[in-house]
C-alpha cells in the first residue's frame, strides 16, 4: 500500500489526539535530541517531537482537545509530512502512538519518549555508526567530547558514606498506616507523579534474519544457552540488520565474542561484527546504500505476490541498492564510482532504496548495463520533484516517461520521411516497462518487429533469472 493512502486510512484532520510524556523530559534533552538525534532524523522530525513536547507542557497546565488540523497550521505543513516524521520517530524509539475510541470516534494517544542518554546513545550499535556516517569522523569526534567528562580515579581514597539506618530513625506503626491510607486515596484520583522513565530503545526486527537457524548453528558449539539474554539477542539482531550479517557468518562472530567464563562480551561483539563488515568491504563502513525500503513505503508487505511484476517490486523493496547492483553483476562487487552515484541520488536527491532500485534496473538495461552519472542525476532530480515514495509509483512514472519518449520519437522519424526501407531501431528496455507498452506502429518493419520479440524475451530471462537469484539468496 502506497504512503499517498495509508496516511489517510491512519489519521485524518479532524481526528483528536493527546499528548503525555513518558516521564520527565529536562532542558538536558535538548541538547542530547539536537546534537545526537537530529543528524540521523532530521529537522523535521525534530521539529514534530519539539512541537508535541510543547503542546505536551501546554496540556498539562491547560488541559483542551487538539486536532491533527491545528498541528497541520502550527507546523505550517501537510498531514502527510507530520504522518511520515511521526513515522520516523517511532523507529527510533522517540514516540509511542495508541489507538483509542470514545463514542465511536477514533481518539489518538501520542506519548513522548525520552532520548537516551549520551553513554547509551553511543553503546547503541546502530544509532552510533549512523550518527558517525552522517557527520563524519571530525564533528563525531568533537560531539562526543562535548558529552564526556574527565574521570576521576579513586584510587587511595576508601568510601565512608553513611547508611540511611545510620543516620535516619525508622518511623512507627501509626505513621506507616498513615502514610498508606494517604497513597489510597491518591492512587483513586486520575493523576500520576512523575518519574524518570526508562528511555525506549530503538527496536529491529529482523524478519529475514533466520534467528532459529543461527541458534541451530551453534548446537554442536560449546555455547551455554544462559549465555543468549534478552540483551544479546537484541545485539544479534541489530547487527545483523546494520551490517547485513546472515546467520552462518554471525556464528563465527558470536564465537569470537566468548570471554573466559564462555560468555558472550557484547562490546567484543560489536567490534567483532564491525572488523568482519570493513574486511568484506575493504575497511568501509555500512552506508546508506544498504538500506532497503522503509515498510512503511511498500506495498508488498502483506500481500503476497501473483505476478511476475509484484514478484520484481517484492524483490525492489527488500534488497538494497548496492546488493541489488551486485545481484545484476552476477555478484560481482559494485565499483566505487556506482555507489558514489547511488549514495548520490539516495543523500541529495532523497529517493528511498526501493525508488532507486527501479532507477538502476531502468538505466542499466537503456545504457547496456553502465550508469551515467548525468542521465542518472537528470531522472532522479525529476522522480524526486514529482515526490516518487514507493516502487510501483517509480514503475508507472518510468513507463509514462518511455511512452512519450518512444511516440516523440516515431513522429520524428515520420516526419523525415524516406526511411522505409529502414529498420526502426528498438531499445532493450526493462520487461516491467514494457508490460503497459502499447503495439509497435504500423511503419515498424517486420524484421523490426522480430528484434523487438527478441529483445523482450532476452529481456524476460533477464528478469527471470534474477527473481531466482533473489529468492535463493532469501532461502539462505
Amino acid at each position: 500500500m502506497s504512503i499517498d493512502k495509508q496516511h489517510w486510512m491512519d489519521v485524518l484532520p479532524a481526528d483528536p489526539y493527546t499528548v503525555m510524556a513518558a516521564g520527565y523530559l529536562h532542558d538536558f534533552h535538548r541538547q542530547v535530541l539536537t546534537m545526537l538525534y537530529q543528524p540521523i532524523i532530521g529537522s523535521q522530525a525534530l521539529s514534530l517531537y519539539m512541537t508535541l513536547w510543547s503542546e505536551c507542557e501546554q496540556t498539562d497546565l491547560n488541559p483542551n482537545t487538539l486536532t491533527h488540523h491545528s498541528l497541520m497550521l502550527g507546523m505550517k505543513c501537510n498531514l502527510k509530512m507530520i504522518y511520515e516524521q511521526r513515522l520516523i520517530l517511532e523507529g527510533i524509539g522517540l514516540l509511542k502512538v495508541y489507538e483509542g475510541f470514545v463514542d465511536s470516534n477514533k481518539k489518538l494517544l501520542y506519548e513522548l519518549q525520552s532520548p537516551l542518554d549520551p553513554h547509551s546513545f553511543f553503546e547503541d550499535p546502530i544509532l552510533n555508526i549512523f550518527l558517525f556516517k552522517t557527520i563524519g569522523k571530525t564533528q563525531y569526534q568533537r560531539t562526543k567530547n562535548f558529552f564526556s567528562r574527565n574521570a576521576f580515579s579513586k584510587e587511595g581514597f576508601r568510601e565512608i558514606s553513611r547508611s540511611f539506618d545510620s543516620v535516619f530513625q525508622t518511623i512507627t506503626i501509626d505513621q506507616l498506616h498513615e502514610i498508606q491510607q494517604s497513597n489510597d486515596l491518591s492512587n483513586s484520583n486520575d493523576s500520576r507523579i512523575l518519574q524518570e522513565s526508562q528511555p525506549l530503545k530503538i527496536s529491529v526486527q529482523m524478519e529475514n534474519f533466520d534467528y532459529d537457524l543461527f541458534l541451530e548453528g551453534l548446537s554442536d558449539s560449546f555455547v551455554p544457552k544462559r549465555s543468549f539474554t534478552s540483551e544479546v539477542r537484541e545485539t544479534i539482531l541489530k547487527l545483523a540488520f546494520l551490517y547485513g550479517i546472515n546467520p552462518i557468518q554471525m556464528k563465527t562472530i558470536v564465537m569470537r565474542s566468548l570471554n573466559e567464563e564462555n560468555k558472550i562480551n557484547i562490546e567484543t561483539l560489536r567490534l567483532e561484527a564491525r572488523d568482519w563488515y570493513q574486511f568484506q568491504h575493504h575497511e568501509a563502513l555500512p552506508t546508506i546504500v544498504e538500506k532497503v525500503q522503509p515498510i512503511q513505503h511498500r506495498e508488498m508487505v502483506n500481500d503476497k505476490p501473483t505476478t511476475q511484476e509484484e514478484k520484481l517490486i517484492q524483490c525492489f523493496e527488500t534488497i538494497s541498492p548496492r546488493q541489488y547492483l551486485k545481484e545484476i553483476s552476477g555478484g560481482a562487487e559494485p565499483s566505487e564510482a556506482d555507489l558514489k552515484i547511488i549514495e548520490e541520488i539516495m543523500v541529495d536527491q532523497k529517493l528511498l532504496p526501493g525508488v532507486a532500485n527501479v532507477l538502476i534496473d531502468y538505466v542499466m538495461i537503456r545504457l547496456d548495463k553502465k550508469l551515467s552519472r548525468n542521465y542518472v542525476i537528470k531522472i532522479a532530480s525529476h522522480w524526486a520533484r514529482k515526490g516518487v515514495t514507493t516502487v510501483k509509483q517509480a514503475m508507472d512514472l518510468a513507463r509514462k516517461e518511455f511512452e512519450e519518449t518512444k511516440q516523440s520519437s516515431v513522429a520524428s522519424k515520420a516526419r523525415t520521411g524516406n526511411r522505409r526501407n529502414k529498420a526502426i531501431r528498438t531499445e532493450i528496455v526493462p520487461d516491467w516497462l514494457q508490460s503497459n507498452a502499447t503495439n509497435e506502429t504500423q511503419n515498424t518493419t517486420p524484421d523490426s518487429s522480430s528484434q523487438s520479440n527478441s529483445s523482450i524475451d532476452e529481456e524476460r530471462k533477464r528478469l527471470e533469472k534474477e527473481l531466482e537469484m533473489f529468492k535463493n539468496k532469501k532461502k539462505r
